[in-house]
């Protein structure tokens, strides 16, 4: 009925040294961002965290609009702009086959907002006014909701370590958090080296993602200790035996699981807007580590050489 027959106890530390190269980069890509890179951070925070301007607008195109370069839009807009303005981390992209602009910039007063906006008009216009959509986010708010986010997802660990801890013995709980942390850890990871390669920036949303990885993670390694403690009870001489037929038994539930929840985020992926496109990445990149850690690398810590 089981198809999986993974040797774990024989290929237990070829599990660990996997996991262990995964977390290596992970860290060389956070140590990387925070200290070459110019934004100086573990991970490329957004407009969300950091504060600023984001300045939508379209052009004016009688059939299709001409290709514009973005870093040539930027180097212009830095020689037309006062100097005062921080327009050093200007970012500008060219959407919806040129014809949507959108920037974003760090705080900006109205007026410089509107300066911006007619320079951007001398440089690539004519614009469509009527169609500007800008968001503004104070520096203050941003540093409060980054430390929301962080605040939120300490108490959702220590909530869940608590749990783990009341459900299993210290053993098995510890564990358990092993595992969560080796998942959350990876992604981050991930999305540093993507701040790095692709200039990618994290919003409310991606701590959001590490929220729902955290419960997804810990749900389906609960699991599989479930099945390993009460397989144990009947059967405690062949130890590493019976944990490798647990996590047989529990592998096809684990499996479709995961492929039912990995579906609607690969239909978002492809089908979905923009602005959630990074969040549903991040989702299912954990939902396949998590799965992973569960199946493979948490059993890994109980068997006995």
């Amino acid at each position: 009925m089981n198809s999986f027959n993974f040797n774990l106890i024989k290929n237990k530390n070829k599990v660990f040294g996997f996991s262990s190269v995964l977390i290596l980069l992970s860290l060389i890509g956070i140590l990387y961002s925070s200290f070459y890179t110019s934004f100086k951070k573990p991970i490329n925070l957004g407009m969300d965290f950091i504060g600023g301007n984001e300045l939508r607008i379209e052009r004016v195109c009688e059939e299709q609009c001409e290709q514009i370069s973005p870093d040539l839009v930027i180097e212009k807009l830095r020689k037309l702009s006062d100097k005062k303005n921080n327009l050093n981390n200007i970012k500008l992209q060219i959407q919806n086959n040129n014809s949507l602009i959108s920037i974003r910039t760090p705080y900006l007063t109205i007026e410089e907002s509107n300066n911006l906006i007619a320079n951007v008009d001398k440089i690539v216009g004519p614009l469509k006014y009527e169609t500007k959509n800008s968001r503004i986010i104070g520096p203050k708010l941003g540093k409060k909701l980054l430390t929301n986010c962080a605040t939120s997802l300490l108490v959702s660990l220590f909530a869940i370590s608590l749990y783990i801890s009341i459900r299993f013995d210290r053993k098995y709980a510890f564990f358990a958090l092993i595992a969560l942390f080796h998942d959350l850890f990876i992604v981050f990871g991930i999305f540093s080296w993507l701040g790095v390669l692709l200039s990618i920036e994290v919003n409310s949303l991606f701590a959001v993602s590490l929220l729902t990885i955290a419960g997804y993670s810990v749900n389906d390694t609960v699991v599989i200790f479930d099945r390993i403690r009460e397989n144990l009870k009947q059967d405690q001489e062949n130890y590493n035996k019976t944990i490798q037929i647990s996590i047989n038994e529990s592998f096809r539930r684990t499996l479709f699981t995961s492929i039912t929840t990995l579906i609607p985020l690969l239909t978002l992926i492809i089908f979905g807007s923009y602005s959630l496109f990074w969040f549903s990445i991040s989702l299912s990149l954990g939902i396949l580590i998590g799965s992973y850690s569960s199946i493979l690398l948490a059993p890994s810590f109980l068997i006995k050489d």
